[in-house]
């Protein structure tokens, strides 16, 4: 009795230094859905519906023609009750076109990796967020989206600074994005030697009829880290990607 009870006490114990959370990847698609309409408050409603603690945003629109000259970021934390970080990754329409990220944790450090890209192809990106989460670990939460060509890309390239930046960082980390390739493609098996990656059945791009899985999200594979399981969410209209959201459990 005294044993079992024992052994009650320490996985109490054990549990209780352990927390769970919940991280979201999504292209908004500037904020531009399906039916054609911008709508960033629609937008907020889907991040908002799944609870994350934190999110990597793709594609986002800041002031630009296009999506009425809007204050995306703002819009988006005073919807969701989040803190928000917004780097760009070139102008666009007389404002600017980048990712974003969003925490329901204090945001203490942040940094721009600008990824390899030809001078006719896009400009790319990586970011990161530094937060301490509930259990008072520091994560490193790293958000891109890489080329989108489907031949002659420079996915390969970027990619192999992606890893060099993840080898370097000793703190635990989650990335997640529009990485635009599949599992079992050369980028992904780079990345698959560092990180490990959150596995789903379902399929992410179109939001409509989906016949790809391009959005991802990876974590660190030797630090405290346990898997609970990916979920791609079934919404259709918000975006031109179906939003992906993993759960964790922090050691």
């Amino acid at each position: 009795m005294k044993k079992r009870l024992f052994i009650i006490v320490a996985m109490l114990v054990l549990l209780s230094g352990c927390k769970s959370i919940t991280v979201m990847s999504y292209n908004i698609h500037a904020m531009r859905g399906m039916d054609k309409v911008v709508d960033v408050d629609r937008i907020a409603k889907v991040i908002s519906d799944q609870n994350p603690d934190v999110v990597g945003l793709q594609e986002v629109d800041q002031f630009t023609e296009r999506s009425g000259k809007i204050d995306a970021i703002n819009i988006l934390e005073e919807k969701t009750g989040m803190y928000g970080v917004f780097m760009e990754t070139f102008d666009y329409q007389g404002g600017e076109f980048g990712n974003a990220m969003l925490s329901k944790y204090p945001i203490i450090e942040h940094e721009v990796f600008h990824l390899p890209a030809r001078n006719n192809y896009e400009a790319r990106l990586m970011m990161m967020i530094s937060c301490v989460v509930e259990n008072g670990d520091t994560v490193h939460f790293y958000n891109t989206h890489l080329d989108h060509h489907r031949q002659d890309s420079d996915r390969p390239i970027q990619m192999k600074k992606i890893t060099e930046v993840i080898q370097k960082d000793r703190f635990k980390v989650i990335l997640v994005g529009d990485l635009n390739c599949q599992p079992g493609s050369e980028p992904l098996n780079m990345l698959d030697t560092v990180l490990k990656r959150c596995h789903s059945k379902k399929l992410t791009y179109p939001s409509v009829d989906p016949y790809w899985t391009i959005d991802h999200i990876y974590y660190s594979k030797e630090n405290g880290i346990k898997d609970l399981g990916l979920e791609v969410i079934a919404e259709t209209v918000a975006s031109d990607h179906r939003p992906i959201v993993a759960r964790f459990r922090l050691k």
